[in-house]
């Protein structure tokens, strides 16, 4: 029965074996092409979406607000004469050309501009001097395809600067945009530390929305497994397992990321900023907790899954043995009649026949009365 269950794991394993395969190939995706190579080497890494780097620009204060959309680095470059604060976003970082360009017009180190091509990293925060760099997951859940899709958001900004790179060409800090152009005072009079730190909370919040749909997914897939489990039911347990690994690998670290980020000293951060910057790291920890419970629950599954499978198999042998307890006695009764001897008296009785089959009817009867009675059945 062991062996049973191995080999459907294994067939189940293997069925599942893509999806794993994907994550990987994100991690190490021509990551050989820079071996031997300088820190600080440009090569993208990751899958490129086809479209073109885009730049957008906001300036603002608490009088004053510009937004500009498809704009030149000239065109960034201009706004930074002002006193205002300035956001720039980069739409797509897979043209190592551009991202040097920026860097170069930008001052920012080759470090940086590194880690924004590799789109595969580890939520992070270094500091350069008066620069602040971020690396931070930004999670999805795709309802038509049922995974979670992952973007790097790369965040660099100083006094009065902040410049953001996203994978494509959609924006997810619509909400942020929206609170600056209705005029929100709390962050139209902040610097850039404030601005890193709103964008933060809205990724942030967004790990919980993905939570909530894996939470979803795992109670109908818990009512499924109890109810009436599938064969499809293993694959959907392994692959909620993996979601849950992609789901820690993106938001644990970032327990970190905000922790430093609200222990760097003024004039990078003020005081005002790190009040709030409790309140997401406070966000992170349960979105952890939240990630060890599911944990719990997808390792509780799949023992239930094993159970299911056992329970299943010994009421089979049991059903298999019962006909066969019943079938020995009948069988030796009528070995015993198929006897060619002429002295078998029974063999010239007129109602020999009826007699055993009513004997051996009620032999069976009696042994499944006496199997009910020990609870066998």
């Amino acid at each position: 029965m062991d062996l049973y269950i191995r080999n459907h794991l294994s067939f189940c394993s293997l069925e599942f074996l893509d999806f794993s395969e994907f994550i990987m190939y994100r991690l190490l995706k021509n990551r050989t092409k820079k071996t031997g190579l300088s820190p600080g080497s440009l090569i993208p890494i990751g899958e490129k979406p086809p479209h073109e780097i885009k730049l957008s620009i906001i300036e603002y204060s608490e009088s004053e607000f510009i937004e500009k959309e498809n704009v030149s680095i000239e065109e960034c470059l201009d706004h930074l004469t002002t006193p205002n604060m300035t956001w720039i976003q980069v739409f797509g970082v897979y043209d190592p050309a551009s991202i040097a360009s920026i860097g170069k017009r930008f001052d920012l180190h080759a470090l940086i501009q590194e880690d924004i091509l590799n789109t595969s990293q580890r939520p992070k925060l270094d500091i350069y001097q008066d620069q602040v760099f971020i690396v931070a997951r930004f999670l999805k859940y795709n309802q038509r395809d049922h995974q979670i899709q992952d973007e790097q958001v790369s965040l660099i900004f100083g006094q009065n600067l902040l410049i953001s790179f996203l994978e494509q060409d959609k924006d997810v800090f619509t909400s942020v945009k929206e609170r600056l152009r209705q005029g929100n005072i709390r962050i139209r009079k902040q610097k850039a530390d404030y601005l890193a730190y709103a964008l933060l909370d809205t990724i942030v919040d967004h790990y919980f929305i993905v939570l909530e749909k894996i939470d979803t997914n795992l109670d109908h897939l818990e009512e499924e497994l109890v109810r009436s489990p599938k064969p499809g039911t293993l694959q959907s347990i392994q692959r909620a397992k993996q979601e849950i690994a992609v789901l820690k690998r993106s938001i644990w670290p970032m327990r970190e990321v905000v922790n430093r980020f609200q222990r760097i000293e003024p004039p990078l951060v003020n005081a005002h900023t790190q009040i709030f910057l409790k309140d997401v790291y406070d966000h992170i920890i349960q979105n952890n907790d939240i990630i060890e419970g599911f944990r719990d629950v997808v390792s509780g599954m799949l023992d239930i899954y094993l159970s299911n499978i056992n329970i299943r198999s010994n009421e089979i042998m049991k059903v298999l043995t019962i006909v066969s307890t019943i079938f020995v006695p009948l069988t030796f009764i009528s070995s015993i009649y198929g006897m060619n001897f002429d002295s078998m008296p029974e063999l010239h009785y007129p109602f020999g026949y009826p007699l055993i089959m009513l004997f051996m009817l009620t032999l069976s009867l009696l042994m499944l009365h006496y199997f009910r009675q020990k609870k066998w059945i």
